[in-house]
């Protein structure tokens, strides 16, 4: 595993992550003909969303990437997934964060977008019908062979909690965090912003991917991200991610 740190104000590290998912987007359309790419919730990726929909990126060549995107040449082939869902209701979901930052702003495809369903008591069979969603999506259309029986997406972005959580995989949840077949798995997070059921993508799947991102800011984070960035907090959700054929990049915004 490559481990990289990125450290800087906010707003610049804001755009050191949009400018790393959309040249890393670029790249792997011209290599492979798509890209896969797993979006975060909450909201610290706002703002990033909102530099990817605008092409507002600082690094050389980004803006013209940018435009590449907005111009079909590369959204109609990037494929959009998510890492979690909350029981928020559909106003308060991550897919509805990601729309109106992002999605709404580009020209991407309506079957290029693959929100998780919408999280109810039946939170269980929500994670059965999202994982035979990215099963037949990796079978026919993202034709990437899988990793010991896991997806390989090319691009994942994760947050992280001030407990350590990232998507939503919590701290002492030994089920979830243990989870070594499913791919989607339901969770009850009591201790969530709000609590509740929620769906998320599981360890081995994260970790198979080629390319993770946390984007972290805030006072109240930053002792402990630079904790887990730097791989002595392996005891935590966040520290678990070690993509054993990727690369880990973290994004620290001050």
């Amino acid at each position: 595993m490559k481990r990289h740190i990125t450290r800087g104000p906010r707003d610049r590290v804001a755009r050191a992550v949009a400018s790393s998912i959309m040249e890393t987007a670029q790249r792997k359309v011209r290599e492979q003909g798509y890209c896969s790419l797993v979006l975060a919730g909450g909201n610290s990726p706002r703002e990033v969303y909102r530099l990817m929909a605008s092409g507002s990126v600082n690094s050389a060549g980004c803006r013209q990437a940018a435009e590449r995107h907005d111009s079909g040449r590369q959204w109609d082939r990037t494929v959009l997934f998510w890492g979690d869902e909350r029981c928020a209701g559909p106003e308060h979901s991550n897919f509805r964060m990601a729309q109106n930052a992002l999605i709404r702003h580009i020209r991407i495809p309506k079957n290029n977008v693959i929100p998780m369903p919408q999280v109810t008591a039946e939170s269980r069979q929500a994670a059965r019908q999202y994982e035979m969603t990215l099963r037949e999506v990796f079978h026919t259309r993202v034709t990437r062979p899988l990793r010991n029986g896991f997806p390989v997406f090319d691009i994942i972005l994760l947050g992280m909690g001030g407990d350590g959580h990232t998507a939503s995989l919590f701290p002492g949840d030994a089920a979830a965090l243990d989870e070594q077949e499913r791919w989607v798995i339901d969770v009850n997070a009591p201790s969530g912003s709000p609590p509740g059921n929620r769906l998320t993508l599981t360890l081995p799947v994260i970790n198979s991917a080629e390319n993770v991102l946390f984007f972290v800011t805030g006072a109240d984070k930053a002792e402990l991200a630079e904790e887990i960035s730097a791989g002595r907090r392996s005891d935590l959700p966040a520290g678990m991610v070690t993509p054993s054929h990727g690369t880990l990049h973290w994004f620290l915004g001050r």
